[in-house]
Order: structure tokens, then C-alpha cells, then sequence
């Protein structure tokens, strides 16, 4: 079982969101290293643009991570009609997702790479733990 990190298949997407979306998936890793759940059954973080992630109907079953503008992402243009708001800075960040985590999905971003890394902060420290417990169990199940 994989959660996918997207990242928008556009040139911001590459340059501004990807290097996030790599210490996302790194962030994630050692979690679930910590945890003891870094075994091969276990989730592993896959970095993912969106165009592979919504064609893939696999790939949209797993709990998931989209790190990039709506503008620029279809991954979090889709999430951003579908998950709540968790955490912003008005124009400048925003965290979508189920503060309950009953699907594991998340979205973040930011005007830019100061303003991401807020989202990502703020994500991993009040989020990630919630997150990485819904995935679990979705994998388990």
C-alpha cells in the first residue's frame, strides 16, 4: 500500500511544490520508522503527480497527501470542493482536510515557498500523526 504525495504536473509544480512533497514523503517515512511500521507491508510514501494519480483508480483509493495551488494541481482542485478547511492565512495558505480523518486525505499550499512551508509546518505538527493512524488502518483494512 502506497499514500501518494501529488504534486501538479506543471513547471510550479515541479519547482515550488515537488522538493515539499519530498520531505513530506521523508517526513513520513521516519513516522513510520519511529512507530515501528516501516516493515514492507506497512504504507510507503510515493511521490506522484496528478495526472498519474487521478488516471490511476488504484492510486485514488489510498490515503492521500496534495501538496500545490488548486491552479496547478487538479489533485488539489478535486480535494478542494471535497475537504473542509483546517488551518489558513488568508491569501497566503491553506490546509484542507477531515479533522476526523475518516479518509485519510489532505491538501496544502501556499503563494509561495515561505507560505508552504507554514501549510507544511502546521500539517505535520498537528495533522500528520491523525493522518498516518487513518492510513494505517485504510491498509490494514
Amino acid at each position: 500500500s502506497v499514500i501518494p504525495v501529488v504534486v501538479g504536473a506543471h513547471p510550479k509544480g515541479e519547482i515550488i511544490d515537488r522538493p515539499w512533497a519530498g520531505r513530506t514523503a521523508r517526513s513520513i517515512r521516519q513516522t513510520l520508522r519511529d512507530r515501528g511500521l516501516d516493515s514492507p507491508d506497512g504504507p510507503t510514501p510515493l511521490v506522484v503527480t496528478d495526472v498519474w494519480y487521478l488516471n490511476d483508480d488504484q492510486l485514488r483509493l489510498q490515503p492521500t497527501i496534495a501538496i500545490g495551488d488548486p491552479a496547478v494541481n487538479a489533485a488539489s482542485a478535486m480535494f478542494a470542493n471535497r475537504l473542509p478547511c483546517a488551518f489558513a492565512i488568508e491569501n497566503t495558505c491553506q490546509v484542507l482536510l477531515d479533522p476526523e480523518m475518516l479518509e485519510p486525505r489532505a491538501c496544502f499550499w501556499g503563494v509561495d515557498d515561505e507560505s508552504i512551508r507554514l501549510a507544511w509546518e502546521r500539517f505535520q505538527s498537528k495533522w500528520l500523526e491523525e493522518f498516518l493512524d487513518a492510513a494505517e488502518h485504510v491498509c490494514k483494512a
